[in-house]
């Protein structure tokens, strides 16, 4: 189909939102640039003809050429940004070109990846492309119902000299006019801004809904309406604070003021987990759960009473803590310590703690704390052999299907069946060795550190620490880094990569992100293909001998161990998000079979359970699931440190302003590195064909999921991950410096100039 927009019918909504109000704007009289719709990319000569004599019509203006796909520009999903836009077209060439882009601009990896992870399909979707003649605008902006960020103040505009293409790609500071203000800002006068106000409220009362309007004023004084489409953000700030304050109270009510939280153990974890994937881990940290079963296994307490369903995992803010005021008792029992959290994690005496039962118990108590003090130091190989012992056994009973396409044909009670199955096995069984190795890791690198800086000095250490962790591991992480590299290169080893490692994504840590097995191809960009991964060897073990020192046995023993562990952890790690990746495969099939698709991972494993019964409870459900999403959509802003004490949540509040100039972090990797910052908070809407060759990643946290960055960065800075890290160590192994830096996604912004360096921690700003 080819039609002017005075020609569409009303019952031709498959044209996509933009074309569609676009042309029943202009029925009714509204001030609509001429335009035209296409429904497939022209081939005959007599397409092109019949719209080279409509823009003959139209005195051959420059025209602008944009997509109209199926879906987009709706209340759920703006797409913005993810297909192409031309403007200032003048020649039939120029337009047969941009035409045939914007038609495949559908199936960029932008587009493709923003639909799989919103919409959960990789099918084709309609698309069609507008052509719509340019205004010469002396000033353009755009218009709001309802303030996106604070509702409660109403119709709202922006606008600046010019184009509008700088507004809403952020490159220019618009002026800004509310409509309950008398106050005008801006060059343009009062009366003009009213004549858009109320062009506004025409097209809102046409289409029934709350809009975002984009609009444009010519040399004439006459306004335009380039676009319009319901708001997909709006949210009243009055609303925000509430949700806010209620989650303030919540914790000032269920926990005493001496609590304090370690979020270092899901540091991992990209954003806010899904509620699902939140419950199946907080059941990992509750009695009888794998963190129980690891405690017990280094000879640790672990819970007292089993029939509790108290976990030391809390959620604050839609984030994951370890409530570290519970964990003292399941060391060694009721003995006057607690954790104290700076510098280091650590056991302080306090007095007032002492009681009868105390007393009674502390021989007990004491035995345990010399008894597991001495196996740490004494027994690590030991627990090393087993757990690769264990993990063999692992790997045979825990072998699952590439994917989840098979769920389909299951019964209600199989899947379901199933479904427990599988959390149950992941909360009890498959985190309990990666858990060990976790406090093993953790023990030795700090016996490791005590040691090399008895040899070498403190101010030395780090150094030392990174450059054997960098090239003195061959971990699980970076073998599939590499074969990712390769198959980026190599397409015809996409499918042996993702028949071993498609269960492993970007956000793998959460059931409601998509494995690259379900990304497919997309995963390796449209863009030139990264260098392909290498290991640069280091003789480890010559430079400890080298040290000269009466403790190289000592030393060498330890960094033996830590390698061990730190690569042991990995494997695990690969063979643990197989049937966790079930979890998600059969949660996406309940979901479905349910009416609820992807909001099943709003839900807890309770409500499911309750929602499978046949509890006649979807409804009520349904208005849980837009309740959470309120929920995490107002925690979105909320920085939290990695380790949080109640008397400061309040505080967390109130983000604190930072200059770009210079600042100080953790370092991760060593290196030092001028680049451009890119800004990443989900990786799958990241169009690869604009991420710049100097690119530094910032991000809140990564995982090996993000792959596809790393190998395309030159440095990365993240909010969360220490320096045994997965991100850490990936930095170190490709070579790329790296900081820790408290609230990176917040102070700096995208095309920011900047040096990295991961030597010292810091950020200059090339531009301050």
């Amino acid at each position: 189909m080819i039609a002017d927009f005075r020609e569409l019918a009303k019952d031709q909504t498959n044209v996509g939102s933009k074309a569609y109000v676009l042309a029943m704007m202009a029925q009714i009289g509204m001030p609509v640039p001429a335009g035209m719709i296409l429904s497939h990319s022209p081939e005959s000569e007599a397409d092109w003809q019949r719209i080279h004599s409509w823009w003959q019509g139209e005195g051959m203006v420059p025209l602008a050429v944009r997509s109209s796909a199926f879906g987009e520009d709706s209340e759920e999903m703006s797409f913005a940004g993810q297909n192409q836009t031309f403007l200032n077209v003048k020649s039939l060439e120029e337009l047969k070109r941009a035409v045939v882009a914007c038609f495949k601009s559908v199936d960029r990896e932008a587009s493709q990846s923003y639909r799989q992870f919103f919409m959960g399909e990789k099918k084709d979707v309609p698309m069609n492309v507008v052509l719509q003649v340019m205004v010469k605008a002396r000033y353009a902006g755009v218009y709001f119902s309802v303030n996106p960020t604070r509702s409660e103040e109403g119709a709202v505009l922006e606008y600046i000299e010019g184009l509008g293409e700088a507004l809403v790609s952020g490159q220019v500071n618009p002026y800004r006019v509310f409509k309950v203000s008398s106050e005008t800002s801006g060059p343009l006068e009062r009366s003009i801004l009213d004549q858009i106000f109320h062009l506004g409220e025409q097209v809102e009362e046409a289409l029934s809904q709350k809009i975002d309007m984009e609009w444009a004023i010519d040399a004439d004084s006459r306004v335009y309406l380039l676009q319009a489409r319901p708001i997909t953000s709006a949210r009243s700030e009055s609303k925000q604070k509430m949700i806010l304050h209620e989650e303030l109270e919540r914790i000032e009510k269920n926990y005493p003021q001496d609590t304090w939280w370690d979020g270092q153990t899901f540091a991992e974890w990209t954003g806010q987990p899904s509620r699902l994937t939140f419950e199946v881990w907080k059941r990992a940290f509750a009695p009888t759960g794998a963190f129980d079963n690891s405690l017990r296994e280094l000879g640790y307490l672990g819970f007292s009473d089993k029939n509790s369903q108290e976990s030391i995992m809390d959620r604050l803010f839609g984030r994951g803590f370890i409530n570290m005021s519970k964990m003292v008792p399941l060391y060694f029992g009721p003995i006057p310590y607690r954790i104290a959290p700076h510098p280091r994690p650590h056991l302080q005496f306090e007095w007032y703690k002492i009681s009868a039962e105390g007393i009674l118990k502390t021989p007990i108590s004491m035995w345990r704390m010399i008894k597991v003090g001495w196996n740490m130091s004494t027994n690590r190989r030991h627990w090393i052999e087993k757990s690769r012992k264990e993990l063999v056994d692992f790997k045979h009973k825990m072998q699952r299907p590439q994917n989840g396409v098979f769920y389909s044909d299951w019964t209600d009670e199989n899947l379901l069946n199933l479904w427990q199955k599988e959390i149950a096995n992941f909360s009890k069984v498959s985190l309990k060795w990666p858990l060990v190795l976790v406090v093993l890791i953790e023990a030795t690198h700090q016996s490791l550190r005590a040691i090399l800086s008895s040899v070498v000095g403190s101010e030395h250490v780090q150094e030392y620490l990174e450059r054997w962790m960098g090239a003195g591991l061959k971990t699980a992480t970076f073998e599939m880094n590499r074969y990712f590299s390769r198959a980026q290169e190599e397409p015809l080893k996409r499918e042996f990569f993702f028949s071993r490692f498609g269960h492993r994504g970007p956000g793998e840590l959460d059931l409601s992100h998509p494995r690259w097995e379900e990304l497919g191809d997309t995963v390796f960009g449209s863009g030139k293909a990264s260098p392909v991964v290498t290991h640069t060897e280091i003789d480890v073990e010559a430079e400890i001998h080298a040290l000269k020192t009466f403790k190289d046995s000592v030393l060498l023993e330890e960094w033996r161990l830590l390698k061990e562990l730190l690569e042991l952890r990995e494997q695990w790690k690969m063979e643990i998000l197989r049937p966790y990746a079930h979890i998600r495969y059969s949660s996406l099939e309940l979901g479905k079979r349910f009416g609820l698709g992807n909001d099943i991972f709003h839900l807890t494993i309770e409500e499911v359970e309750q929602l499978a019964q046949g509890q006649g409870l979807l409804d009520l459900l349904k208005q849980l699931v837009r309740k959470r999403k309120e929920e995490l959509d107002a925690y979105k802003g909320i920085y939290l440190p990695d380790v949080l004490k109640k008397q400061d949540v309040n505080q967390c509040l109130t983000q604190t302003e930072m200059t770009t100039g210079t600042l100080r972090g953790v370092p991760l990797s060593h290196g030092i590195v001028k680049g451009t910052v890119r800004v990443v908070n989900d990786p799958s809407e990241v169009d690869f064909s604009t991420w710049p060759d100097d690119a530094i990643l910032v991000a809140p946290a990564t995982d090996p999921g993000w792959t596809a960055l790393f190998t395309r960065s030159r440095g990365v800075i993240v909010e969360r991950g220490g320096v045994l890290s997965h991100c850490a160590i990936l930095a170190r192994e490709l070579g790329l410096p790296g900081i820790n830096l408290p609230r990176a996604t917040q102070v700096l912004k995208n095309g920011d100039q900047i040096w990295l360096d991961g030597h010292h921690g810091g950020v200059k700003n090339d531009n301050a």
